[in-house]
């Protein structure tokens, strides 16, 4: 893969990269267990116009998982994978305009996880039910993030050295038939994450959650289907985080939620399909911000129409 980034910007540096990936994978099927490995080689070769290169990256990422099934039909099974992971800097996060930062290191990750999870499909009443629970644990090295900061309130790239992510992903589908043609589903979420900084003790905010991760969030949705109509209800959750690095009264943003409702239409002219979709988004014109100074727009609709040749 060839990358190169250029601007009508005076000294520019005018960066490309090379990288090359070399990967090997195998999986193994016994029935009630399956196992996955897998290996990736990520080579990385950067160049800057007029200036010294940064040096070659050769990174080997390995990543193993298990899944059991402890019952016949296989609708419970048991899953668990260790994976580590690469990513490099892109040219936006080093160089695009003062958001930029050319120092920045690639961040790489160790995670672990282990959950369950149990899908069951029928054709009656209840034809489709599933729940699932994850906990997992990932240290990362050198973490990129981006927010705003300072006192005109830039984006801003940095690492955070070293980053402990502890959570849990609980997750619900059912789907009732109580009638012919209608279908009626429920799904939920919620996560709960702790994401701490852990670089240095000496530091003010050593131990406290990451900017603008909350510990917790979630979403809720009700859909019914008939007869290729589609009404849908969205709940989201986002808990109360903080806008810089030290968590104190002073960098507290408050939680928010929204709600946005949906209906849609199927239907065909001859050979055509089509789709008709109306769009109410934060229903009860909620005022809030996803990151500080950026407000979100408060009640607003959408149309859509959708053609299949």
């Amino acid at each position: 893969m060839w990358n190169n980034l250029d601007a009508d910007v005076y000294g520019f540096v005018k960066p490309d990269r090379i990288s090359q990936y070399l990967s090997v994978a195998t999986a193994l099927d016994f029935n009630r267990v399956k196992l996955q490995a897998s290996a990736l080689g990520t080579f990385i070769h950067d160049r800057i116009k007029g200036q010294e290169a940064p040096k070659d990256k050769h990174i080997f990422t390995p990543a193993i998982f298990v899944n059991g099934y402890p019952l016949r039909n296989k609708d419970l099974s048991i899953r668990a994978f260790y994976k580590q992971s690469f990513r490099m800097p892109t040219f936006n996060d080093l160089y695009y305009a003062d958001m930029g930062n050319s120092k920045l290191s690639p961040e790489r990750v160790t995670q672990y996880n282990l959950g369950l999870l149990y899908d069951h499909q029928s054709s009656s009443f209840i034809s489709s039910a599933r729940v699932s629970a994850d906990v997992y644990y990932n240290r990362v090295k050198d973490k990129i993030v981006a927010y705003p900061k300072g006192q005109q309130f830039r984006w801003t790239m940095l690492n955070l050295g070293l980053v402990d992510i502890r959570g849990i992903d609980l997750t619900g589908l059912l789907t009732i038939n109580p009638y012919k043609d209608l279908y009626l589903t429920v799904r939920g979420q919620y996560t709960f994450q702790r994401a701490i900084d852990i670089t240095n003790p000496s530091d003010n905010y050593y131990r406290d959650q990451i900017p603008y991760i909350p510990r917790h969030s979630g979403a809720a949705v009700i859909n019914a289907q008939w007869k290729g109509w589609g009404l849908n209800y969205s709940w989201i959750y986002v808990g109360e985080r903080y806008n810089q690095q030290e968590n104190i009264r002073y960098n507290y943003t408050q939680p928010w939620y929204t709600s946005d409702v949906s209906l849609s239409k199927d239907f065909k002219l001859g050979r055509v399909s089509l789709r008709g979709l109306i769009e109410i988004n934060n229903l009860l014109s909620q005022d809030y911000d996803v990151i500080l100074n950026y407000p979100m727009p408060k009640r607003n609709y959408r149309f859509t129409l959708t053609v299949e040749i």
